[in-house]
């Protein structure tokens, strides 16, 4: 018997289900033909699905009625630059809260004495058909001889709780704060569909801006002056660019280095840089520098 394709939460639990079925199914080790055929034109079908299903759509709003779920989801700046693939949970189903055991009690919260049965858990009836009284679970207190009068603070009080469980889906690209994303309830085998709204957590370096990606950082005076290259941060790791560059105005542009846009171009990494200078210089410090400017001095020509 084939399992339920909604128990997969991404291509590559299905494979790995796939590499150890197949061993037992195949022809070669005993299995039946027609079985592992089905078994093949399942496994295609169910793949082809979960590739295309993680496709997420950008819409304009929420709509006004019907059954869905809105939250707010985080991406990095990196992950709105990039695109590929990020891991979510998602509510999937309800479950007895384990907390409360479905009572939607607290269990350890204030109790009182059970007024029905007078604290004992059971009453007292009477059975006609043996003509005789015989004893039942408290109908009210469920045979506990107290009520709870806390609810419980995991299912605010409903006895059931959704269940999450965790899917890969694809970033879109160009991406911006506030956008809304759709994913139908079909397509992950949530208990509705699903909407979420983007929201980009901040960095201390990079800033999304337009097409553009801002990189800020302050760079120190000397650092200009004795280092041929200057070490910065980019989408795809630290590189070095020539100290020169920083000589020039504010921002230092590298081309096609920035996010990912949805024309298939890439937008510019900006470099805004701030050159530090010491509030205060020690005497010998300032020494050492009048005395390099005046190599410079003679080296240009009285020029610096």
């Amino acid at each position: 018997m084939l399992p339920n394709e909604s128990r997969f939460s991404s291509v590559e639990e299905l494979k790995k289900y796939f590499r150890e079925k197949v061993k037992h199914l195949h022809p070669d080790r005993g299995g039946s033909k027609e079985e592992f055929l089905q078994f093949i034109s399942w496994y295609e079908e169910v793949s082809k699905k979960l590739r295309s299903s993680r496709q997420v759509e950008v819409v304009k709003r929420c709509p006004l009625t019907g059954d869905y779920v809105f939250s707010v989801l985080e991406f990095t700046v990196e992950e709105i630059a990039l695109g590929g693939k990020k891991k979510i949970k998602i509510p999937y189903e309800e479950g007895i809260c384990k907390a409360c055991g479905g009572t939607g009690k607290n269990k350890n919260g204030r109790a009182e004495i059970c007024g029905f049965c007078k604290g004992s858990g059971f009453v007292e009836v009477f059975d006609s058909r043996n003509e005789k009284n015989t004893y039942l679970k408290c109908p009210y207190c469920k045979g506990l001889g107290y009520l709870l009068l806390e609810q419980c603070q995991y299912c605010l009080g409903k006895g059931k709780i959704k269940e999450e469980k965790e899917v890969v889906i694809d970033i879109p690209v160009g991406l911006k704060e506030g956008d809304i994303l759709f994913l139908p309830k079909e397509s992950v085998g949530a208990i509705s569909d699903l909407y979420y709204e983007v929201a980009i957590k901040p960095h201390p370096y990079f800033v999304l801006k337009g097409s553009d990606l801002i990189y800020k950082c302050k760079i120190p005076f000397w650092e200009i002056m004795l280092n041929e290259e200057i070490s910065i941060l980019t989408l795809e790791g630290e590189e070095k660019v020539p100290s020169y560059l920083f000589t020039r105005d504010s921002p230092v542009v590298l081309k096609e280095r920035g996010p990912f846009l949805k024309d298939g171009r890439r937008g510019d990494l900006l470099i805004e840089f701030q050159i530090i200078v010491p509030h205060s210089i020690p005497e010998k410090a300032k020494f050492f520098i009048k005395k390099a400017v005046e190599i410079l001095k003679q080296e240009r020509g009285g020029e610096v």
